[in-house]
């Protein structure tokens, strides 16, 4: 998906600089799409982060009480979902980043 926004962007960046109703039509569908794509992942992300937020705190009660398997098992889990948020994080970034870029964009088609 990184790959493909970057592209878009240089393409629209360029073909900004002539816009046409069916540059402003195509522009406006793939932020659309892009703009579904940013809210899928933020689910996802909201999700992971929410899973390693609980199994932190089980890990933590884990170690206050039971010890032993249980509270390596679930410190390795959470190990996981924190590397995984992690990544979730760093994509949902971007995309909003590029996504507000693309907003600079349309301005620029409609001026």
């Amino acid at each position: 998906m990184e790959k493909r926004i970057k592209k878009y962007e240089e393409f629209i960046k360029k073909a900004a600089e002539h816009p046409t109703p069916e540059l402003r039509a195509y522009h406006a569908e793939m932020v659309r799409n892009f703009q579904h794509e940013r809210a899928v992942h933020l689910a996802i992300m909201l999700f992971f982060v929410a899973l390693t937020l609980i199994f932190g705190g089980l890990t933590a009660l884990a170690f206050a009480t039971v010890g032993g398997t249980l509270a390596i098992t679930t410190s390795v889990l959470a190990a996981l979902l924190f590397i995984l948020s992690f990544f979730y994080i760093r994509h949902y970034y971007f995309l909003e980043n590029h996504i507000q870029r693309l907003y600079d964009v349309t301005t620029k088609l409609y001026k």
